[in-house]
């Protein structure tokens, strides 16, 4: 089900395992994040399990991924979780760059997502709802057990040639081109 096709992104979304799954296509930046950000915010206000697919997204500014990473607190708020899954290497470096990988936020594929996301339990609601103390971030949310492992930088760092590799792999094999 395509849900909109906006200047520079396309937005189709699919229901599946329990995740709202997201997928873009095109160039997702300030000019053109608004209508995805609506779109995101309220599946989060919703608690969903949200995977945004970036397999056929070829740009993302930080503007964008700011806002990503706003709704996905939103989403966690509300018992759900927002992850990231299959970017393009041009995304990819700029996830790297952030720091969104050691942040629990990557995965290397949807399916990976999804199930990960089977394996995860829910996300906890607001600090201080059932017993005061947050939960660690490995038990909350969904955790990318391929890209953060142990919770040292250095450990999701080797695996990042590998995720490159497969991105550029993808991108050159015609994967994603319709």
């Amino acid at each position: 089900m395509t849900v909109g096709a906006m200047p520079g992104v396309q937005v189709k979304k699919i229901v599946r395992a329990g995740c709202v799954i997201i997928a873009l296509r095109g160039e997702l930046d300030v000019c053109t994040a608004a209508d995805v950000v609506r779109a995101l915010t309220a599946l989060a206000a919703a608690g969903a399990r949200i995977i945004v697919d970036l397999a056929e997204l070829a740009f993302m500014d930080c503007y964008s991924l700011s806002q990503l990473t706003a709704v996905r607190a939103q989403a966690r708020r509300a018992g759900g979780d927002l992850v990231l899954a299959g970017p393009q290497p041009a995304v990819l470096r700029l996830l790297v760059l952030c720091d969104m990988v050691s942040r629990r936020l990557v995965f290397t594929s949807v399916d990976e997502a999804v199930s990960s996301a089977r394996s995860a339990p829910a996300a906890p609601g607001p600090p201080g709802a059932a017993g005061g103390a947050a939960a660690s971030p490995v038990r909350s949310g969904i955790v990318s057990s391929a890209l953060f492992r142990g919770g040292a930088a250095m450990r999701h760092a080797r695996r990042l040639p590998g995720l490159i590799t497969a991105a550029s792999r993808r991108r050159h094999d015609g994967a994603g081109t319709h």
